[in-house]
């Protein structure tokens, strides 16, 4: 998944990497966390991932050598066979150079390894709300994303009129379910540190409510949670 300029931060329980698998399919690249920075870009991007060609080759005035393995993550795509693939460290690289970041090459193994367990963590997060569709768990697929930073969905714009802190970055993901486009709003937040965990994320994701029936998924799952959390106490 080629380049998300954000430097995200762990998930809740302090884990900075995914178990995924080598990979090396330049078809299925791209970035669901892919942000914007810096001013337009004249090159020819994907319409699924919003990002250009993978770039493997070192960026002008790289001072070391980036890996260019790629790992296969858990994240099935809906426009050929397989899963979605993480960038490399160097595709990390070149795409954060691109947009207009300083990325350090100490730190870019780490950072993708953040950037691809935030990913991970999203999807999960879309499960849940899958859930309720089993007959279509199964063949759910990603069918495309984008990040949309400048654009704060109206959830996030209450809780700022409220004097709540704006999420970081915003991004929208289009499932297949059975055949119907979905798509998802995720607002990405920085969360309160605790001891042991320097830094955490809090992800706020839901239908978008394009729909009816979307609109209904959000209004009946707070609902639905707490009748959960009140069956497993007892």
């Amino acid at each position: 998944m080629s380049g998300c300029p954000v430097v995200h931060t762990s998930d809740g329980n302090g884990a900075t990497s995914a178990a995924t698998q080598p990979a090396t399919a330049e078809a299925r690249s791209g970035c669901p966390l892919a942000g914007k920075r810096g001013g337009p870009s004249t090159e020819t991007v994907n319409p699924a991932n919003a990002m250009p060609a993978p770039n493997q080759q070192p960026a002008p005035g790289q001072r070391l050598p980036l890996s260019k393995e790629r790992v296969e993550s858990t994240i099935p795509q809906a426009t050929a066979q397989g899963n979605w693939v993480y960038p490399s460290p160097q595709m990390f690289y070149n795409a954060m150079k691109r947009k207009g970041f300083e990325p350090q090459e100490e730190e870019m193994r780490t950072v993708v390894a953040i950037h691809n367990t935030v990913n991970e963590r999203t999807w999960r997060e879309i499960l849940t709300w899958e859930k309720e569709y089993p007959e279509c768990l199964n063949g759910l697929k990603l069918v495309r994303f984008g990040g949309r930073p400048d654009e704060p969905t109206a959830k996030a714009r209450f809780y700022g009129a409220m004097g709540y802190k704006p999420p970081f970055d915003r991004h929208d993901w289009v499932v297949e379910r059975c055949g119907k486009e979905v798509r998802y709003l995720i607002d990405y937040y920085n969360a309160k540190p605790s001891a042991g965990k320097p830094v955490a994320m809090y992800l706020d994701v839901r239908p978008a409510g394009d729909d009816a029936q979307s609109v209904w998924e959000r209004l009946r799952m707070p609902f639905l949670r707490m009748w959960r959390a009140g069956r497993s106490v007892d």
